[in-house]
């Protein structure tokens, strides 16, 4: 993975999550504080990913603002840090690759800020061993409104940005050890039982980077 052309805006925003309907698009254009929305989309990726053929989604997409007015069914304040990110994320409209989010939550062992430390550790093994296009991490995350329909607190939100289906089915895992090196890393810190991911599609109105 090359070519890392814009420096990367580390900011504090708002993650409106939606549990109950998908998020809507038309009108959003003419709103300058909302960065992108994500609406859940075809789930098979995911599927074929994790080898299943039976998936129930827990919820339905975000809305990413620079408002807290915006309402879902859950808002969050977060802090969003790139990983890596290439330009394509300071371009307007509907991604065209495919894009996964997951709603993290931190195993019960450990306090936020060590979970945090080891989130963000995590970026490092990431970059080596996935093949995404961009990477971000929403951490320090604060409750603003509303509740998870099963009481969940909500402790990171990870964006993993693939720049084809194909790239996600063939570079998802870079190496033939990816996948256990992943996994002992993430088991260390993340609740598999409590995180839940889905596929969605991205459609952007304003850039989070700098050129």
């Amino acid at each position: 993975m090359e070519g890392h052309t814009k420096r990367l805006i580390d900011e504090t925003l708002y993650a409106h999550i939606h549990f109950e309907g998908v998020p809507v698009l038309e009108g959003k254009e003419q709103s300058p504080e909302i960065i992108a929305i994500d609406a859940i989309s075809d789930q098979t990726p995911l599927m074929r990913l994790r080898g299943i053929t039976d998936f129930t989604p827990t919820f339905s997409g975000i809305t990413w603002t620079t408002t807290p007015e915006i309402k879902a069914d859950l808002g969050l304040v977060v802090k969003k840090i790139y990983g890596w990110a290439d330009n394509s994320l300071s371009l307007s409209g509907t991604y065209p690759g495919v894009k996964q989010i997951s709603l993290v939550c931190r195993k019960e062992t450990l306090d936020r800020e060590s979970f945090y430390n080891s989130y963000k550790a995590h970026t490092k093994i990431a970059r080596k061993h996935h093949g995404m296009q961009n990477y971000a991490q929403n951490i320090e995350l604060k409750h603003l409104y509303g509740s998870h329909p099963d009481n969940l607190e909500i402790d990171g939100i990870s964006e993993l940005w693939f720049s084809s289906r194909k790239d996600l089915e063939k570079q998802f895992y870079l190496h033939s050890n990816s996948a256990e090196i992943v996994r002992k890393d993430t088991e260390t810190f993340i609740d598999f039982r409590k995180t839940k991911s889905i596929m969605v599609s991205e459609t952007r109105f304003r850039s989070n980077t700098n050129g």
